[in-house]
């Protein structure tokens, strides 16, 4: 997901479903240039070399997202649309890594993992990985990175850990059907690891400030991140 302004103009953007290495290219209505959906960056046109603010974004179910936050407003489709619109078109290449529209196909199922996106790097964490440590504390780019795992729902969030300029010492942790919940052991306060709110306790209400990051297919992060780094579980 990113951020429409570019310098002082709010752009309007469209696709027409060509790809580059894997990923959709879209354009903006105003100069026609082209730009990488994997990277934001524009490659074609007068705004080449340019890229898009990426803004914090989280995949996961419906479920579990009305779950997190029930007043969600939803933007519905009349019954009278295609039902393609109700299907993923690209289910066959993740489930094989084969699709019509993609040349080099994989071989098997692809992976995915939670894709960092900060201006001095970008570091990927597998699910795999994940799935072996769900709760990570990090340090990368200079700075400090909290990345949840909830393996039921496949969802995957990345935080700053510092509330009130400290950072919290997130110990224990429950994992539920809907979330993970952390006590801070300095406050023994919980927090939501999915929503990043402070449950109870002095800070109830609170809530920690999401990084740009987006889930990404693992095949393909070499191709859009060469210089990207991999996360392993120790």
């Amino acid at each position: 997901m990113y951020a429409r302004r570019v310098g002082d103009e709010v752009l309007d953007f469209g696709h027409r479903g060509w790809l580059v290495d894997s990923s959709f290219l879209f354009y903006d209505y105003k100069t026609d240039s082209l730009w990488v959906q994997a990277t934001g960056e524009a490659i074609h046109g007068a705004y080449k070399g340019t890229r898009l603010t990426r803004l914090p974004a989280t995949q996961t179910t419906w479920t579990e997202w009305h779950t997190l936050y029930p007043q969600t407003r939803v933007l519905g489709r009349t019954s009278q649309m295609s039902p393609d619109y109700w299907q993923d078109s690209y289910a066959l290449y993740y489930a094989t890594g084969q699709s019509p529209a993609v040349k080099k196909h994989a071989q098997g199922p692809l992976s995915f993992g939670l894709a960092l996106v900060l201006p001095e790097g970008q570091k990927i964490y597998p699910f795999r990985e994940l799935a072996k440590n769900p709760i990570v504390i990090d340090r990368f780019a200079g700075q400090d990175v909290f990345v949840i795992f909830h393996a039921a729902t496949r969802t995957a969030v990345a935080f700053d850990p510092h509330h009130d300029g400290k950072a919290l010492e997130l110990g224990k942790h429950e994992t539920g059907k809907s979330d993970v919940i952390l006590t801070d052991r300095r406050t023994r306060a919980h927090w939501s690891g999915l929503s990043g709110v402070c449950l109870d306790g002095p800070a109830k209400g609170a809530r920690l400030r999401q990084l740009p990051s987006t889930q990404f297919v693992m095949e393909n992060w070499s191709l859009h991140y060469p210089r990207g780094s991999i996360y392993r579980a120790p």
